[in-house]
């Protein structure tokens, strides 16, 4: 017992300190306002003409005057108090008792103002804490041990036993108490002479601590008096303090804080009836919270509520009276705790917050008592009451609005964790709770100012009815739950309707939040009602329904609502197990149509395409476009087998471009792009095969057709008629289409049926003429290519101009690439057939060359370096198809074949010389430099040759023939350059200017 009296001391102690501490700052402010003052300069002098006395010490009397009207203001309501302390002496005794004479009247001449006194050093401060203020509480402390320490003594010597009875040393304790407190009073009542109210202070608060002590020793060591009378004269003792404290300041109000709230604890009254309990406590923190008002102490009525919630807490999870008159005592006493005290207790800036933390404090302990008393109809009674002051609080007072919020949330937590209710009070305690915090709601949503947490409250509520009805009745019929959503959208529909008329509604997301929370009741309500394949559609529906009502209500948001409830009906469309069934016919078709997964994708197709059709925001147009077209594929894919499912976007496609005629380009070309990649799709897999083989037979593989992917009615539906259904509306709108989209759109389509022709011609070749490559390669690529080269210059003459140059570069690149480079007859086994002359040879050389001069034409004007390359290469094609020639005339069909004949030989040294005469005398006609340089380069070869190979490998008269021929040859050319310009004159050159002549 001893050392919690110490304790509290210490505690009491600090307090005092810091109290003293406040009295000191506020002193100096108000000596510092005194002095700053215009008057000061007089009352400066009168304290100069005072120093003249010899006791006289203005400074000490200064202080003195501030003390005491510090003081004053803590003791305000007695005005005996107040008289004392506002006659100031001018002797040097403090205070007098005597009024003050009337100021002098003002002279004329003004008074020369005096300096201020310095401000107080840390030493004299040190000096004023220790030696002037800390004495005297610690002699009030050291008083107040010392009635503990009588009573002590008593009980461990025997020396007051010997004399006194046990009630007799009780009554000397109480009676220690009682004459410290006349000595304190007396003290209060002589301040001219004691002159400082601490005195008084420290002697009642070591009264009130002697007989707070004296009754528990009386109660728990002695037993002279029992539980119940020691709690009453504990009350009284707590009752005393509390009334001394107006008289003598906050230690006697501590003292009675502390005995006050530890009176049914120390003397072991924690089993009796929990509503005398309640009864008591009310009335002590009543009356502490009373005193903190009285007196402008908050720390004091914080410091009781803080105390009363902790025994509220300690009744609810330890006591265990849950019985009726045990739980009205707790609620009653909790209500008072969070509602009525703190209204009275608490003003000022702070008093909102104050106010609201004992609500919200309230709410929680009645929370812990319904869960605790197991749910029963009277503690969700006190609830529900604890619920509607907290509506009415912050009806009175808008900074309370967190009250009802926190009332809310643990109404439904409460409801949620209910243990098996029955179907009768659920929902009476439900529909009570629910109308106790939407009424208000409702009544103050649209009521200035803008408030959204009202609105997200009204939400949460309304959501929380289905979710609670489901979390207690599992079981529960879906068309009941349905009906439990719809009553939440109704709740939220109403809110809709009281803010149609309100001024700048449309710009208010208020009601965006309170259309998509009703519109998710009223979809969850359509999806627990219609049958579960129907989800998507019945989300869809809301969704569609939401875009009209934005338009209608002038809210672009809500826009944004509906974009986001589609998108839940797609996610329900694919996250459902049918889906598992409807995906796949997205790529394969189906073979058996199936109504219900037709109805879901038209349904949904019909939402996307009202998006399309009636958004206002661009891109949830062109969204709508997109989706209305791949859901329309969808569609389709319910119902159509592969063999026409295939052609569905192609078709699609042209309808939106016959249609941009009329709607424009905008309103469909989203909607296109998106069949175009479907269609892209399924073109994706037989371009992709026949590209590989394209890419390996530029390596010299034979490219080789074996069906499977590429098999004819897979390039007639996946490429061929798609291309063709796709380019004839760009054909047709290629004078309203943009350029880009119209070239673009037909060289993809292009290019797919190309793929598609190619491969189907290179099938229907193999079919009729047969697949040996070495046989038929020849002949299988001069078609093709005469089929590209002959189609460009058809285009060129209709003035399709772009197309024709694509078709003629294909085929003659493609000549000059498969024909004369990876497959040339010369050094790749292909037949060129068996007759001389009459052969492959002369349309394989003279394709290309037709094809370079077709493209030469096509481009105009035609560049100088464009011309000199197909020349060139003209030169090329005539050398090799000499060379072919001349081969094939030995050898047959087959070029390759080993050995060169002498014969042979001799020839190609002939034709080398023929072919430089024949190029001398087309440059020197056509005048074309290159054909003359060409000559002499050919001539120089033929030197060659016949010095180095023909000398050394050929005998005879062979040998000779050779050196003749090369004779001749070489003087017959030069007598072609000298003679024939000469006789012409310098002709005009079209080659490159500064080369001269040969």
């Amino acid at each position: 017992m001893f050392e919690l009296f110490a304790f509290l001391a210490i505690v009491i102690l600090g307090v005092l300190l810091s109290d003293t501490r406040t009295r000191l700052k506020r002193a100096e402010k108000i000596l510092a306002e005194t002095i700053g003052k215009p008057g000061a300069a007089q009352g400066t002098a009168k304290a100069t003409v005072a120093k003249a006395k010899p006791a006289a010490d203005p400074q000490s009397e200064a202080t003195t005057v501030i003390a005491a009207r510090a003081a004053a203001k803590d003791s305000a309501p007695l005005p005996a108090l107040t008289q004392k302390q506002g006659q100031i002496a001018s002797a040097p005794g403090g205070v007098d008792a005597r009024p003050s004479p009337p100021p002098a009247p003002e002279s004329k001449t003004p008074a020369t103002p005096a300096k201020p006194a310095p401000p107080a050093n840390l030493s004299a401060r040190f000096e004023d804490l220790f030696g002037k203020t800390l004495p005297i509480w610690a002699g009030g402390i050291t008083l107040a041990i010392a009635g503990v320490l009588i009573v002590r003594y008593a009980i461990d010597l025997g020396f007051f036993a010997r004399v006194f009875t046990p009630g007799v040393q009780v009554l000397a304790g109480i009676l220690f108490g009682l004459a410290l407190v006349g000595a304190a009073e007396y003290a209060w009542r002589n301040e001219s002479r004691v002159r400082d109210l601490r005195v008084a202070q420290a002697l009642s608060g070591a009264g009130v601590a002697t007989l707070y002590a004296a009754i528990m020793v009386a109660a728990n060591i002695y037993g002279l008096i029992g539980p119940l009378l020691a709690f009453f004269a504990l009350a009284l003792v707590t009752a005393s303090a509390l009334a001394l404290s107006l008289r003598f300041g906050p230690p006697s109000a501590l003292l009675g804080l502390a005995g006050g709230l530890a009176a049914p604890a120390l003397v072991g009254a924690l089993e009796p009836n929990v509503p005398l309990l309640a009864v008591y406590l009310s009335l002590t923190i009543g009356a502490l919270t009373g005193v903190a008002r009285m007196r402008g102490w908050p720390w004091l009525a914080l410091a009781a509520l803080v105390g009363g919630a902790g025994w509220s807490a300690w009744m609810i999870l330890l006591g265990g009276a849950f019985d009726t008159l045990g739980s009205l005592s707790i609620g009653g006493y909790v209500l008072l705790l969070g509602i009525a005290i703190p209204l009275l207790a608490y003003d000022g800036p702070r008093a909102a917050l104050l106010r609201g933390a004992a609500a919200i404090v309230g709410a929680l302990q009645l929370a812990l008592l319904v869960a605790y008393a197991g749910f029963a109809p009277l503690h969700w009674g006190l609830f529900a009451l604890l619920a509607a002051a907290g509506q009415w609080l912050a009806w009175r007072e808008s900074k309370l609005a967190m009250v009802p919020t926190t009332s809310l949330a643990l109404s439904i937590l409460l409801i949620a964790l209910w243990p098996d209710p029955t179907l009768f009070w659920f929902s009476l305690v439900g529909l009570s709770l629910a109308s106790i915090h939407a009424l208000p709601l409702l009544a103050r949503l649209w009521a200035p100012p803008a408030d959204l947490r009202r609105t997200l409250e009204l939400c949460a509520l309304a959501l929380a009815l289905p979710l609670v009805a489901k979390w207690q009745w599992w079981d529960m019929p879906d068309g009941a739950l349905a009906l439990v959503a719809l009553v939440g959208g109704l709740l939220l529909a109403t809110a809709i309707a009281r803010g149609w008329r309100v001024e700048g509604r449309a710009a208010d997301r208020r009601f965006a939040w309170l259309t998509g929370t009703a519109a998710a009741l009223i979809a969850l309500a359509l999806v627990l009602t219609l049958p579960v394949w129907l989800a998507a559609v019945a989300v869809a529906l809301v969704a569609a329904a939401l875009l009209p009502f934005g338009r209608m209500a002038g809210d672009r948001r809500i826009e944004w609502i509906a974009v986001g409830f589609f998108g839940a009906a797609l996610v329900g469309l694919i996250a459902t197990p049918r889906a598992l069934d409807e995906l796949p016919r997205l790529a394969s078709g189906t073979e058996m149509a199936s109504a219900e997964a037709f109805l879901r994708w038209a349904a949904l197709t019909l939402g996307a395409l009202l998006f399309a059709v009636r958004a206002e925001r661009r891109v949830v147009l062109c969204l709508g476009q997109g989706f209305a077209a791949a859901l329309a594929y969808g569609a389709a894919a319910q119902l159509l087998p592969a063999t026409l499912l295939v052609l569905v976007p192609a078709l699609g496609i042209g309808a939106l471009l016959l249609a941009a005629r009329r709607f424009g380009l905008g309103r469909v070309g989203i909607g296109a792009a998106i069949l175009a990649a479907i269609a892209l799709g399924w073109a994706a897999m037989p371009v992709a095969f026949w590209a590989g083989k394209a890419a390996l037979s530029l390596a010299g593989v034979p490219m080789l057709i074996d069906g499977g992917i590429l098999a004819v009615d897979e390039l007639v539906r996946r490429l061929a008629l798609p291309a063709l259904i796709c380019a004839v509306p760009l054909w047709l709108q290629r004078e309203t289409l943009p350029r880009w989209l119209s070239v673009g759109g037909m060289a993809i389509a292009g290019a797919i049926g190309v793929v598609a022709v190619h491969t189907l011609y290179r099938l229907g070749f193999a079919a009729l003429v047969g697949d040996d490559f070495v046989a038929t390669g020849i002949a299988q690529r001069l078609v093709w290519e005469t089929l590209l080269i002959g189609l460009g210059w058809l285009l060129w003459r209709r003035g399709i101009t772009i197309g024709a140059q694509v078709l003629v570069i294909a085929g003659t690149a493609h000549a000059l690439v498969y024909g004369l480079v990876l497959h040339n007859p010369l050094w790749a086994q292909q037949a060129v057939g068996g007759w001389p002359l009459v052969n492959l040879l002369a349309p394989l050389f003279l394709l290309p060359w037709f094809g370079l001069r077709l493209a030469g034409k096509m481009v105009s004007p035609a560049s100088a370096r464009l011309d000199r390359g197909i020349q060139l290469l003209t030169m090329l094609l005539i050398a090799t198809f000499a060379r072919a020639s001349l081969r094939q005339l030995f050898h047959g069909s087959l070029l390759v074949e080993a050995g060169v004949a002498p014969a042979e030989n001799i020839l190609r040294s002939l034709l080398i010389l023929l072919l430089a005469i024949g190029f001398l005398l087309w440059g020197i006609r056509q005048h074309h430099r290159d054909w003359r340089l060409a000559s002499l380069l050919l001539m120089l070869g033929a030197v060659g040759k016949v010095f180095v190979f023909d000398a050394s490998g050929l005998e005879g008269l062979l040998r000779i023939g050779s050196f003749v021929a090369l004779g001749f040859s070489l003087i017959g050319i030069g007598w072609l350059y000298s003679r024939q310009l000469r006789a012409a004159g310098p002709p005009p050159e079209i080659d490159e200017p500064g080369i001269g002549g040969a």
